[in-house]
C-alpha cells in the first residue's frame, strides 16, 4: 500500500469520523428540537385539556339549567294534570251524588206514593164499611121504621073499625061494650 493510499484512507476515516460527528451534532439537536416540541406539545395538550374542561363544565352548567328548567315544566304539567284530575274526580264524585239523591227522591217518592195509595185503601175501606154499617143501620131502622108503621096501621085500623062499628050500633040503637071486640076480616 502506498502512502497515498493510506492518507487516503485516513482522510476518508476522518470524514467519516467528522460527518459522525456532524450527524450526532444534528441528532442532538434534533433531539433537542423534538424534546422541546414534546414539551410545547404536552403545554399545548394541557391548555387545551383545560379549555375542554371549562367547556365541558361549561356545557354540564347548560344542560344541569335545561334540565331543571325541563324538571320544573314537567313539574308545572304534572300539577295541572294532578289538578285536572282532581277537579274530574270532584265533577264525578258530584254527579255520583247528584245520581244518589235523585235515587233516593225517586224512592221517597215511591214511598209517600205507596203509603197515599195505602192510606186511600184504608180510607176506602173504612168509607166501605162505615157506609156498610150505615146502611145496614139505615135498614134495621127501616124494618123497625116498617113493624112500628105496620103496628101503628093495624092499630089505627082497629081503631077505626071499632069506631065505625061503634057509630053503626049507636045508629041502630045498640049500645056496644067496650069488652066487646069485633073481627073483622079484611
Amino acid at each position: 500500500m502506498s502512502n497515498k493510499d493510506v492518507r487516503a484512507k485516513k482522510q476518508a476515516k476522518a470524514n467519516r469520523v467528522k460527518e459522525l460527528k456532524r450527524q450526532r451534532k444534528i441528532a442532538d439537536q434534533m433531539d433537542k428540537e423534538l424534546t422541546k416540541l414534546e414539551k410545547v406539545a404536552n403545554k399545548e395538550a394541557t391548555k387545551q385539556a383545560k379549555i375542554q374542561a371549562k367547556e365541558d363544565a361549561k356545557q354540564a352548567k347548560i344542560q344541569a339549567k335545561e334540565d331543571a328548567k325541563q324538571a320544573k315544566i314537567q313539574a308545572k304539567e304534572d300539577a295541572k294534570q294532578a289538578k285536572i284530575q282532581a277537579k274530574e274526580d270532584a265533577k264525578e264524585a258530584k254527579a255520583q251524588e247528584k245520581a244518589l239523591a235523585k235515587e233516593a227522591k225517586v224512592q221517597e217518592k215511591a214511598q209517600e206514593k205507596a203509603l197515599a195509595k195505602e192510606a186511600k185503601a184504608q180510607e176506602k175501606a173504612q168509607e166501605k164499611a162505615l157506609a156498610k154499617e150505615a146502611k145496614a143501620l139505615e135498614k134495621a131502622q127501616e124494618k123497625v121504621v116498617k113493624k112500628k108503621t105496620k103496628k101503628a096501621i093495624k092499630v089505627v085500623e082497629r081503631n077505626d073499625r071499632q069506631d065505625i062499628i061503634q057509630s053503626l050500633c049507636e045508629k041502630l040503637g045498640h049500645t056496644t061494650n067496650a069488652s066487646v071486640s069485633v073481627e073483622v076480616t079484611a
